[in-house]
């Protein structure tokens, strides 16, 4: 016999899950995430993305309340336009990394403040970095330029949701996650095969999803989580009902419940109609 759930919240990534390759949200999951809403169940956004690339169809949902942000550094309240949880890398953490990213061949940029910023020199060269269109008009969406990142870190002194890196090729970006994966201090996932993306040590989507769901007085076991790329790692891994993506990484369909379609084929709908209505 199968189980039965009793889910009251559902987390899901965005990119490559909720959105197909092309980054667009269907008619018929919105149509169910609005349905879910009004049935008193929480849907929650949970993206490696910064505060400006969440995509305006997703906030203008009604009853669309909250949002994890860049891997679980955050989770925002929309209806009260306030944080109810963080997880940041401190100032002088970031300033030390902002000199070792340097050191590779590679675009990277960070999130701060709900905002990605990314050096001109990158900003306007982004083809150079193996980069498909709809990635560059995200960046270009959602980041600002600035003419130093150590410059805009030292005048802020504020703490860094989240590194972004994109590399050309496969060679740089395995030598550059072998080492920073020796700094305890961090935590390097990816999202794409040719990206890195690193948090504060303690930081993933899964326990931003655990405090969320406790901020509403929501067991693990009422939480559906639906992931594909190595930053969903934990989301699918602490939820009660963990649902892969058809398209997802090795680690993220060994570690899930449930193996669903792929993005373009609306898998997240389709778990959502098995599982949840």
């Amino acid at each position: 016999m199968e189980k039965k759930y009793n889910i009251r919240l559902i987390g899901t990534d965005l990119d490559n899950t909720l959105l197909t390759t092309d980054k667009r949200l269907t008619p018929r999951t919105k149509a169910l995430i609005e349905e879910c809403l009004e049935r008193g169940i929480h849907f929650l956004p949970t993206t490696g993305r910064a505060r400006t690339g969440i995509p305006d169809f997703l906030r203008e949902i009604k009853g669309l309340r909250y949002v994890l942000l860049a891997n679980g550094a955050e989770v925002i309240d929309l209806k009260e336009d306030r944080s109810i949880y963080q997880n940041l890398i401190p100032y002088d953490k970031a300033r030390e990394l902002v000199i070792k990213l340097k050191e590779y061949p590679a675009y990277f940029d960070f999130f701060a403040d709900g905002k990605g910023h990314s050096e001109s020199r990158f900003y306007d060269n982004l083809t150079d970095y193996s980069m498909d269109p709809f990635l560059i008009d995200l960046i270009h969406m959602s980041r600002e330029r600035v003419d130093s990142m150590e410059g805009w870190l030292d005048e802020n002194k504020s703490p860094v949701e989240k590194f972004t890196l994109f590399f050309k090729w496969t060679e740089d970006w395995s030598s550059a996650k072998e080492e920073l994966e020796k700094d305890p201090e961090i935590c390097i996932t990816n999202s794409l095969t040719n990206n890195l993306e690193i948090n504060h040590h303690s930081c993933n989507k899964g326990d931003a999803l655990m405090a969320l769901g406790s901020h509403l007085g929501i067991a693990p076991e009422e939480i559906m989580a639906c992931g594909d790329g190595s930053n969903d790692y934990e989301l699918i891994r602490r939820a009660g009902l963990g649902v892969a993506m058809a398209n997802a990484c090795p680690e993220v369909l060994e570690v899930a419940d449930y193996i669903t379609s792929s993005c373009d084929e609306e898998g997240v709908a389709r778990a959502i109609e098995k599982f949840v209505l």
